[in-house]
């Protein structure tokens, strides 16, 4: 039976250590992708935001020139109820209508000077129709003038008229004006009101892309502290294999060294027993270790 090869302390470490270098390097392109999909998120809001700026610049122009077209149509409209005011006052001041006492009046003063031209009549007849006549035709010169007044006011108004619907026509058109603009702030308003709610999804989108490469990343430091950790275990057992690797070639030149020595002396023993044979056999005695 083959028997399973049991890996060493050194040969574990490795493995783990491989292990933890791969799981690092795994999380650390997982971090670097996911900080890159954050970054075009943010370049896409950049990129929006610009349009929204647009959007908002020119939302504020129409909203400014429909507030300009607003305040020329009030200030035309208050002009027309300033002229329907002095419209009002003038037709107050004016006296009742004189025309039709005026026209009767001068029938009858024709009527009269007529009858003085004609009539025979007597002194005190005559004098009262002269004096009559006076009085009318005094009468008559001040219907006039209240007549002159009457058309001077009149002509007044209808001008006052006149004014009163140029100011009414002209303020329609700037109120149609800041109608029309009014609309195109609205219609842009609501355009950056998407884009708004577009800006807040990549907000969110960003936030929740830049925290997953926070948390990668953390692990990923969590992984390369282990990693440093089994590093240093795996160079303390190499350190350590090759201190025993040291002190065995160091014990392996000791004991070849002890055996060289005795291999010498050993032969320096042969010698010594070689001589001593040789005296002994030429004076019968032998003397060893001299």
């Amino acid at each position: 039976m083959v028997r399973k090869k049991t890996l060493s302390e050194l040969d574990q470490a490795e493995i783990k250590l491989q292990s933890l270098f791969e799981k690092r390097d795994a999380l650390n392109q997982e971090a670097q992708l996911l900080r890159q999909e954050r970054d075009l998120v943010h370049e896409k809001k950049r990129e929006i935001g610009a349009k929204l700026r647009a959007l908002k610049d020119r939302r504020a122009s129409f909203a400014g020139e429909a507030r300009k077209h607003r305040e020329k149509r009030d200030e035309l409209q208050a002009k027309a109820k300033a002229l329907i005011e002095m419209k009002r006052k003038l037709r107050g001041s004016g006296t009742a209508d004189v025309g039709t006492e005026l026209r009767s009046l001068k029938r009858r003063v024709s009527q009269m000077e007529m009858r003085q031209q004609t009539a025979s009549l007597t002194l005190s007849a005559e004098n009262e129709l002269l004096g009559e006549l006076k009085g009318s035709m005094k009468r008559l010169k001040q219907l006039e003038s209240l007549k002159a007044d009457q058309d001077k006011i009149a002509k007044e108004i209808k001008d006052i008229d006149s004014g009163i619907t140029e100011f009414f026509e002209a303020a329609e058109k700037e109120h149609e004006a800041a109608v029309a603009l009014s609309e195109k702030a609205r219609s842009v308003h609501e355009e950056t009101v998407e884009i708004v709610h577009q800006i807040a999804a990549l907000i969110h989108d960003g936030n929740e892309k830049h925290e997953a490469f926070l948390a990668a990343r953390g692990k990923a430091d969590e992984i390369h502290a282990k990693v440093v950790e089994m590093r240093e275990k795996v160079l303390s057992i190499k350190g350590a294999k090759r201190s025993e690797v040291r002190e065995a070639r160091t014990l392996l030149r000791q004991q070849n060294r002890a055996v060289r020595d005795a291999l010498l002396d050993e032969k320096k023993l042969e010698a010594s027993a070689d001589a001593a044979l040789k005296a002994l056999l030429e004076k019968g005695k032998v003397e060893i270790g001299r």
